[in-house]
């Protein structure tokens, strides 16, 4: 069963997605970041790229997505892997219990807070065990 874990409160989501990738790659783990657009996804991609820790990314497009261990995604056809997802779209990924892990980062505004809440509740009513992270303001 996937494993859920919930990040909330999140002052700047990208520090936080940069932070768990460069653990989860220092583990050799196979990730994916579901984004809501291409814009994003670049972005992101743009971000990692300048980390200091090595941090190989592809957009989901790109024909050597198979082989690189990060892949920013933004449309489920794109998934190519099973082990961690990193859902940044306010629905819950219809695809998610193929994972492993399943990371739900939740900001601070109230419109994530509220869509977060509903992902919460679809998960906990579905049986899912969730941990849970209240990130604190720095």
């Amino acid at each position: 069963m996937t494993r859920v874990r919930f990040y909330t409160d999140i002052p700047d989501r990208a520090s936080l997605i940069l932070h768990l990738v460069e653990q989860a790659v220092a583990r050799q783990r196979q990730v994916t970041i579901y984004l809501e657009s291409t814009a994003a996804a670049e972005q992101l991609s743009h971000r990692l790229w300048q980390q200091p820790a090595f941090i190989p990314n592809v957009l989901a497009d790109a024909p050597q997505a198979g082989l690189t261990p990060v892949v920013l995604a933004w449309l489920p056809e794109h998934i190519r892997q099973d082990d961690m997802l990193f859902n940044c779209q306010t629905e819950v990924p219809k695809f998610f219990s193929r994972f492993r892990h399943l990371f739900e980062l939740i900001g601070a505004a109230d419109h994530d807070k509220t869509a977060g809440r509903q992902r919460y509740a679809f998960y906990r009513d579905r049986g899912y065990e969730i941990q849970h992270m209240k990130m604190q303001a720095q």
